[in-house]
């Protein structure tokens, strides 16, 4: 047993050993050697953390919990202590070292290795803390019995994250912590998000009582646990977002965060979940309920509509964050793209639908799909139309308007490229496969000599696929064979152009604007001379004729350099 528990720590200590030799050996060896030394010591100095806190929360947790120290588990003692014993003397010695590696060498803080283990170490110890915190609460408002492990795990874990987070504010370049901004900021939303919709699906539900006492009674429970759930996720959003993400410069990640996550995210939930009520609302008035009682058909309604009242207001407050941007980034347009996309899969989903329970009725069929009745099938197919078709023309809608306005830059975006080539693609590969299964049943019942009207009711999906996709597939062709002899018209200069001098986003646009290529910015360190004007760059990107080229400002002038890239 001992000897097991020795031999991580002598390979610990190995590693440790040889890392320190790499590192002081100097020249071309040690410089060449810095990312593999990186990432074992981030990764061993995030293990020993990780096996730290875990032995130190464990004995705290048996001095704080009586029942435990009484009843005690030796193998659970022996391990803790074996963990406190060996991981905290190496995290130390490990920490310390790695803290003169950064005073000696500047760009240890910059590191790819620092920034991950910042975030990890960071993101790891906040996620155990959040579910202590809640193990507390509930014993606070009588919903659990007294945890002294949960006390202890919180107080360790806090205490983790709290030195991380020190660090990752005071002495760590804000562009290495903006990932770990971005997780703790959907961490916290989505804890609140989970509470809130809970919070107020119960509260719902106990007003309504649903017609039964004990529902009324579970609701009271439900409002106690969700309650706390939005008590542990509201710090954890306000400090990661309001505090400290939202006030950043809003990069591609910040955009990502309140494009993709949080208009996106929200606007998806509302839409899924009030088309979940509005199916249930449909199948009661029109359609065939399972159930008879009012209460046991709807008895989802009010968890459906506190997730659809959520997503609305995470919309909202997003969409407002947004108010003052009207750039046209590369972010938003994934987002807009993906909206669309999304809705005109349902709206899709919804036709098959229709297509099926045609099919189905001129074959005399009853059951439509997974053994519900034509009329609640038609009123799913209904719902989804319903939803997906104004969704994406409103989308779509604002797509066009942009490529209008716009139609260099637009026509020259990866995202409409991807966009139109991942439809192609699913159309191209399920036209394929249900080409493959109507054209079996069509032989099928030839060679068995019962080709008929039983033939086109087993092709019946098949066949409403391959309309449906074909339809789809079709509208976006069209648009790609009209636009394609467009894409490089007006499209001037290179496709890359790498700007070195003074950050300038709004020379990078420009730029972007007239190739429709990538460009990159550098700063330079040696000199600090301004662009030209953005005219007269612009002018010498146009007469280029090179593939790749570079502007670089400079004392003399700027340079062109032309690059085979």
């Amino acid at each position: 047993m001992i000897f097991r528990l020795l031999t991580p720590v002598v390979l610990i200590v190995i590693i440790i050993v040889v890392i320190r030799k790499i590192s002081s050996g100097g020249g071309r060896s040690a410089l060449s050697g810095h990312s593999v030394r990186r990432f074992f010591q981030y990764v061993i100095l995030y293990g020993l953390m990780v096996v730290s806190a875990l032995g130190l929360s464990g004995l705290l947790g048996r001095l704080l919990d009586r029942a435990t120290l009484v009843a005690a588990d030796q193998t659970d003692l022996a391990r803790n202590v074996s963990f406190v014993v060996v991981g905290i003397p190496l995290y130390i010695f490990l920490g310390l070292w790695t803290r003169r590696r950064m005073l000696v060498d500047p760009t240890e803080v910059k590191s790819f290795g620092w920034g991950f283990y910042l975030t990890l170490g960071s993101l790891t110890s906040l996620s155990i803390a959040m579910f202590a915190l809640h193990d507390i609460l509930s014993w606070a408002v009588g919903n659990q019995s007294y945890r002294g492990p949960a006390v202890a795990r919180f107080i360790v874990w806090i205490a983790i994250w709290g030195a991380h987070w020190w660090l990752s504010i005071r002495q760590t370049p804000q562009k290495n912590s903006r990932a770990h901004y971005l997780v703790g900021s959907l961490i916290g939303l989505g804890t609140v998000v989970v509470g809130l919709s809970g919070l107020l699906a119960a509260v719902i539900d106990r007003v309504l009582h649903m017609g039964a006492n004990t529902l009324a009674l579970g609701s009271s429970n439900s409002i106690t646990k969700s309650a706390i759930t939005l008590a542990v996720g509201i710090p954890v959003w306000f400090i990661y977002w309001i505090r400290t993400f939202a006030k950043s410069e809003r990069d591609p990640l910040w955009l990502a965060y309140v494009l993709l996550f949080g208009v996106g995210g929200g606007l998806v939930m509302a839409i899924s979940f009030a088309s979940a009520v509005l199916y249930t609302v449909l199948v009661w008035f029109l359609g065939e309920p399972t159930a008879l009682e009012a209460s046991i058909h709807f008895r989802r309604v009010p968890s459906l509509a506190a997730f659809t009242v959520v997503g609305i207001i995470v919309w909202w407050y997003h969409q407002a964050v947004l108010a003052n941007e009207t750039t046209r980034t590369e972010v938003r347009r994934i987002y807009e793209y993906l909206m669309a996309g999304i809705a005109l899969l349902a709206a899709a989903a919804g036709l098959t639908m229709v297509l099926i329970a045609f099919f189905e009725s001129i074959t005399g069929g009853a059951v439509i799909v997974g053994g519900s009745g034509a009329r609640n099938t038609l009123l799913a197919a209904a719902t989804l139309l319903i939803v997906g078709v104004p969704v994406w023309w409103i989308y779509w809608r604002k797509i066009q308007l942009a490529l209008k306005k716009s139609p260099t830059h637009e026509l020259g975006s990866p995202t409409r490229r991807v966009y139109l080539f991942v439809l192609f693609g699913i159309g191209g590969l399920t036209s394929v496969i249900v080409l493959l299964v109507g054209v079996f049943f069509l032989f099928d019942g030839i060679f068995k000599g019962n080709f008929g009207v039983d033939t086109l009711r087993r092709a019946r999906f098949a066949l409403a696929i391959l309309i449906a996709t074909a339809a789809v597939a079709g509208y976006h062709w069209m648009i790609y064979r009209a636009e394609r002899e467009l894409v490089t018209v007006g499209l001037r200069g290179p496709r890359f152009v790498l700007l070195v001098g003074p950050k300038d986003p709004d020379l990078m646009r420009a730029v972007s604007h007239l190739t429709g290529g990538r460009v990159q910015s550098w700063a330079r360190k040696d000199d600090t001379s301004e662009f030209p004007a953005t005219e007269e760059i612009l002018a010498i990107v146009e007469k280029s004729e090179a593939e790749s080229i570079i502007l670089m400002a400079g004392s003399d002038g700027l340079r062109e350099i032309p690059i085979d890239r």
